[in-house]
Parts: C-alpha cells; structure tokens; sequence
C-alpha cells in the first residue's frame, strides 16, 4: 500500500479526529479503539493552531512525496513489506518521542502498519532517519514473524537493530541523541549489572518498559541505547550490514555479544 495520503483526510477533517481516527481504523480493517489510544500517546497531533501551522508546513515541503520516495527506496533494499504507512503533524508536548530532545518526529511501527509523526521543518536526512528506524521495525517483524520473542532481550535488539540501520543508510549524524550519552565501558557495564539478569523479563511485566525507556535510576532510553551498543559490537565483529542482520534472532546476538563482552573485559 505504501503511504497513504492522510493530507487528503487533514484537508477535509483537520480539527474532526473521530473522522480522522475512522480513516485510520477502516484502512487497517480494525474497530480497535486501543489502536487509536496508543497513537495519542506515542505521537499524533492534537487539532490546535499550532499543529495546524506545521500540517501547513508538511504540505509546503510535500513530505507524503518525499517519504514515498523512502518506501520504494527501502521496500526494494530490504524486501520490506508493502504496508499503509501514516503520516501525521506530530503532537509537541508532553509526549514521550521518538528522539525527545528535538520533539520533531516520533513513529510507531506494526507488522503490517506503520506510523510516523513530523513536524513541517524536519530535514530530508532526519525523515530519511525516522523512516529507516521504523520501516526496520515492520520488516524484521515481518521475516520474523511467529519467531519473534516478547522480552526485554527482544526488545532492546529490536532498537539497536533499526539504529543501526540508521548510522549505515543516513550516517552517524543522523543517529539519535540516546545512542551518544554514555561511555562504551558505562554501557557495557549497565548492560552486565541491570540488562543480562532481565533479559527474559516478558513486555508486560512493568519493568521491562523501564529498563527500555528509562525511570527509576535508569538513564533516559536506556534499553535503546543498551541494545545500540550490542548490535553495533556483534555486526561490526562479524562484519555484518543491515540486511544481513534481519534473520538473525536476539537470542544469538545477546550470547555472542556476551561472549565478546567477557573476551574484552579478561
């Protein structure tokens, strides 16, 4: 499907979200209301001037086009699935984003849909950023599939994956802020105190989205920052790129990485 043209929804119910939020569920064939509860808190505008200021602003700059562009660039690069893509005005406050420090773009991805929230003056090469973060997400979802686990070791692979992807196919400056706030030695040393006896922690045990986004002693996306830094050490020992890296399991990332872990600290 590709993306799909929200602007057309915008420009006919800007300020009416329950239409909004109908188009959304009658594209992905759902009556989900969580659906729509989950989009509020992870990025989607709220109508008010300001949110309708940058819509007019996204469609100056006709980021539909240029994140159709992305898709069919990435769609052939990693054989990625063909899903609705949604783009929307990103909500500007109060809201836990995708790289918090900027609060101009944040994403959401599904096996078989996704999501992405900017504001009208995002740089090509960040939207080119968002997009290969979260468009990593639905593939490697997507290959796969039942083999997925639902652990925090799932998790954190998970991100560092996509971020990973992001230094390779944008280049390090586009890489977000959490990746850069430690040390090489503090990561690994938090990774061996507070991630490996948590690895199995299922999602839905409240500590599992701590350890990942941060709280409590936790830095601020830690669980993000802590898998960056096991996949960037396990790809780069196996001279591995992106696309030789969707099939492998966290499972195996996590025990070689451990292994290299203990190598360098003997």
């Amino acid at each position: 499907m590709g993306i799909i043209r929200t602007d057309k929804w915008l420009d006919e119910s800007f300020g009416d979200m329950r239409k909004v939020e109908d188009h959304i569920l009658e594209t992905v064939y759902s009556q989900e209301q969580a659906l729509i509860e989950t989009l509020k808190k992870t990025g989607m505008y709220r109508p008010n001037k300001r949110t309708k200021v940058i819509y007019e602003q996204m469609k100056e700059r006709a980021i539909w086009d240029e994140a159709e562009g992305y898709f069919k660039k990435y769609q052939k690069e990693w054989n990625g699935p063909d899903i609705p893509i949604f783009i929307f005005p990103v909500a500007m406050e109060g809201l836990r984003l995708f790289r918090p420090s900027e609060k101009r773009k944040a994403g959401l991805a599904f096996v078989d849909k996704l999501f992405l929230f900017v504001s009208g003056d995002i740089e090509k090469k960040e939207l080119e950023a968002l997009f290969v973060h979260e468009y990593h997400h639905a593939t490697r979802l997507s290959i796969l599939d039942e083999r997925m686990e639902s652990n925090l070791a799932s998790s954190i692979v998970m991100e560092g994956l996509a971020e990973y992807a992001v230094s390779e196919y944008c280049g390090t400056p586009y890489l977000a802020p959490w990746t850069k706030r430690h040390t090489t030695d503090e990561v690994r040393k938090r990774l061996k105190s507070n991630y490996v006896p948590n690895f199995e922690l299922e999602r839905n045990d409240p500590l599992h989205d701590r350890l990942l986004f941060g709280g409590g002693g936790v830095p601020k996306m830690g669980g993000y920052e802590a898998g960056y830094r096991v996949v960037k050490d396990y790809a780069e020992y196996k001279g591995l790129k992106t696309k030789a890296l969707f099939t492998h399991s966290a499972k195996d990332i996590i025990s070689r990485w451990q292994e290299l872990a203990g190598e360098q600290t003997d």
